[in-house]
């Protein structure tokens, strides 16, 4: 079992510090793109997770970026900035995994939506770090 902490905040950060991070986001501007992707897809697999904790999860980050002021500075956000997060989460047996959670912001609200690391019409606009991870619950 892998519970997200109702307690996250995210801080923006150096691209350093990002890659030495497990647990990161990264917000995206929406940009037309007419650009192809041709190659395999490598996708996250959060189905490890029990589905209410995956729902838990997602209700959790919900309620986090729509009902408190989660980020450490103004991002500006524009209708149709995609949010990715990743935290890693260590499991039983000692081996860890990628959860990635995706929200879209429209009319002014974070909705969850399903990662596609193949979205082109994106493209990177801000990053950093999650804290308070020590509260994930196993």
């Amino acid at each position: 079992m892998c519970r997200i902490s109702s307690h996250l905040k995210l801080c923006t950060c150096s691209k350093t510090k990002i890659s030495s991070s497990d647990s990161y986001w990264i917000l995206y501007r929406w940009k037309k793109s007419d650009d192809l992707m041709v190659g395999d897809p490598i996708l996250p697999y959060n189905e490890f997770l029990d589905p209410n904790d995956e729902l838990s999860n997602q209700e959790k980050l919900s309620a986090i970026l729509n009902n408190e002021n989660c980020f450490d500075s103004d991002l500006q956000l524009k209708n149709k900035d995609s949010l990715e997060i990743n935290i890693k989460c260590p499991r039983e047996n000692g081996h860890t995994v990628n959860l990635i959670y995706v929200f879209v912001f429209l009319d002014g609200v974070w909705k969850p939506t399903i990662y596609d690391p193949f979205d082109l019409e994106r493209k990177k606009e801000k990053y950093g770090i999650l804290q308070n991870l020590d509260k994930v619950e196993h």
